[in-house]
């Protein structure tokens, strides 16, 4: 098997979220299961894929020049941590914002922790847990920032 990745999972990934947009992101998130399964490399890919359309939009970096993961909870609107949050969610908004932040030392050290047991069964459900939560996320984003862009344009129609 060469070291090369393949081209498909870009289109897979487009396509996934093509479907989503339109309405269907059950069927999207389908299509991303052979990614997922394909090997480490493959996934770790599709992460940073959907971690670059979770953070698309996301605007300038603070003056601080880093991003930051502020976890709040629901129920009372008072700070939390990432650690009171489900292990998928948290996968996911951490590796998010480590590759809004070009630190990809800590998105590789996020994702080989996930995967760090997917030869099993209870550490495949994780990976994928961890990655469907990063695609909702990029889901969410592209919703955002179609409806901004419809908004927008009916804007400068009025």
């Amino acid at each position: 098997m060469g070291s090369e990745l393949s081209p498909m999972p870009p289109l897979m990934v487009e396509e996934a979220m093509r479907m989503a947009v339109a309405g269907d992101p059950v069927g999207g998130g389908m299509l991303l299961g052979p990614l997922i399964e394909a090997g480490q490399r493959e996934c770790y890919a599709l992460c940073a894929a959907l971690a670059a359309a979770a953070t698309s939009g996301t605007g300038p970096k603070p003056e601080n020049g880093m991003y930051v993961f502020e976890v709040a909870d629901t129920f009372t609107g008072q700070p939390g941590q990432p650690e009171d949050m489900p292990p998928d969610l948290r996968f996911a908004g951490q590796f998010a914002v480590a590759y809004a932040n070009g630190d990809t030392g800590m998105a590789r050290a996020l994702f080989d922790a996930l995967a760090a047991d997917a030869d099993t069964e209870d550490g495949m459900d994780r990976v994928v847990d961890g990655v469907l939560a990063l695609y909702q996320m990029a889901v969410a984003t592209t919703h955002a920032l179609v409806a901004a862009q419809r908004s927008h344009h009916n804007q400068e129609e009025d």
